[in-house]
């Protein structure tokens, strides 16, 4: 149900940020002056001087030019306001609008819940590992979007996840949701964050401003709920000096899928999109957290089980350089990580700790090869399960390790031969007992033809080992080529 609210939330908060912004403009208007502008103008005409009406409009957008936007210090009740309607509105849409008896709240339900703790909970593994880490991203933003630092704002991420567990329902807490939630939420919240704001412009005017506005608030919602109702949709003003990193850009694939599975003859064929945003550059840019990162994201075709197939995160924390020369550079990252996959070969995500070791080596002006060797600790993840009997769901909890590494060519910045390898060991902490192992192997290619255009395949093998401690074992493998359109957007 709760996956159904958060949906909910795009639509109410903008309704209320249009409404409270309004109400404010309608009480200053009252309070006017009632003497009529015209008059005084026309006055001012007759003896040759300069309307006052005009200098006190010209005084009213000097004083909205030089007012600074948010934030230059900390709103904690505007925040704490925030949160309030993110935790209220998918509640009341629960008790009042689907009619879900775990929105029935007492004093009782809240000190049972408190007393018995937290377990772990049966609902389905997209809204566990995606609807949850979404609703935490509106928390964490709640915050950021008020004048709180990344470390800050991912305590409120924390304190949200907590509050809706003990009291958002009469039922137990879920530990898996508290932390997919809070860290998924963090990631996810912070890409968000700095990706709208690199959409607003505050210098802009008219309808290119409001658009920027609007497409920026689909991405952050709690930033635009926040810039609503402090009036500075429409406010014009300077831009912030790190609104956008010294590098970075986008990749967009569009083409045809084929997928076969192990032991199976038929092939299916469908079409997706994918985006893939880069911010920043690794190797310089890694002061403060998420100064880089990466956001991947890739809709299926109808024929697929889901739309939504991929959506990835990984952000750096904090890095630092290990060693530089004329034709080589070696950085460091402690990154953090998050991870959704689905579809109809495999479902499986949670969110990830990791260290990064990044080598950059510089063949001529044009041309790089990149390496990346990225080990990570597994703190939440699911992976779908063959056997329910246990926990009535079809995925299993746990934790576990992994691994990312990759090689390829770079020419002016773009990728264009690339050679990849992911692996995640996960071992079940609830569900049937057992190991989980997942492997995806991969190659790609893309040729420039015209600008930033270009044509592109690559190959993927993905293979899960299960492994049972009461059960069959289950191994699965499943080839996929895309053939794709590219466009680069620097």
């Amino acid at each position: 149900m709760r996956a159904l609210a958060v949906r909910l939330l795009v639509v109410l908060i903008p309704v209320l940020g249009v409404i409270l912004p309004a109400a404010a403009q309608s009480q200053e208007s009252t309070a006017a002056s009632p003497r009529s502008p015209v008059l005084v103008d026309h006055a001012a005409d007759t003896l040759g001087l300069e309307s006052p009406t005009l200098n006190l409009e010209r005084a009213a957008t000097q004083d909205a030019q030089s007012k600074p936007f948010c934030c230059d210090r900390r709103h904690f009740w505007p925040a704490l306001g925030e949160v309030g309607i993110v935790l209220v509105i998918p509640w009341y849409f629960n008790r009042h609008v689907s009619d879900d008896s775990t929105a029935i709240l007492s004093f009782e339900s809240w000190k049972k819940n408190i007393l018995e703790g937290m377990e772990w909970d049966h609902d389905d593994l997209k809204t566990n590992m995606f609807a949850h880490p979404f609703h935490g991203s509106l928390y964490f933003n709640a915050a950021r979007s008020n004048g709180y630092n990344f470390w800050q704002s991912a305590a409120w991420s924390w304190g949200g996840s907590f509050l809706w567990e003990m009291f958002g329902e009469n039922n137990p807490g879920a530990v898996n949701d508290w932390i997919s939630t809070a860290v998924g939420g963090i990631a996810l919240g912070e890409g968000l964050h700095r990706t709208a704001r690199m959409i607003r412009n505050n210098s802009g005017t008219g309808f290119g401003r409001s658009a920027s506005e609007l497409g920026a608030f689909l991405i952050d919602p709690m930033g635009g709920a926040s810039r609503l109702f402090r009036g500075e949709w429409s406010r014009v003003g300077p831009n912030p000096e790190d609104r956008f990193p010294e590098d970075g850009g986008t990749v967009m694939r569009a083409g045809v899928r084929v997928v076969g599975e192990d032991g199976v003859d038929s092939l299916q064929t469908s079409g997706y999109f994918a985006l893939d945003l880069r911010y920043g550059d690794p190797f310089r840019e890694y002061e403060k957290p998420f100064d880089f990162f990466q956001l991947s994201v890739q809709i299926n075709g109808r024929t697929e089980k889901t739309s939504l197939g991929r959506l990835q995160m990984e952000g750096v924390l904090f890095g630092t350089e290990l060693k530089e020369s004329d034709k080589a550079e070696h950085v460091f990252h402690f990154t953090q990580h998050y991870d959704y996959v689905n579809n109809n070969t495999l479902e499986t995500g949670g969110s990830s700790l990791g260290a990064s070791f990044l080598s950059r080596y510089e063949l001529s002006e044009s041309w790089n090869i990149v390496t990346k060797l990225a080990p990570s600790a597994l703190l939440i993840w699911g992976t779908e399960s063959e056997y329910a009997d246990f926990t009535k769901r079809t995925y299993d909890f746990g934790s576990g390790l992994g691994f990312r590494g990759f090689a390829g060519a770079t020419h002016r910045g773009r990728k264009l031969i690339g050679l990849s390898y992911l692996f995640f060991w996960q071992h079940t902490l609830n569900g049937a007992v057992g190991d989980h192992l997942m492997h995806y192997l991969g190659a790609e290619a893309a040729v420039p033809i015209y600008k930033g255009l270009g044509l592109g395949a690559e190959y993927w093998l993905t293979i899960r080992d299960s492994n049972y401690r009461d059960y069959p074992d289950v191994t699965r493998k499943n080839p996929q080529l895309r053939v794709f359109a590219v466009w680069f957007v620097k």
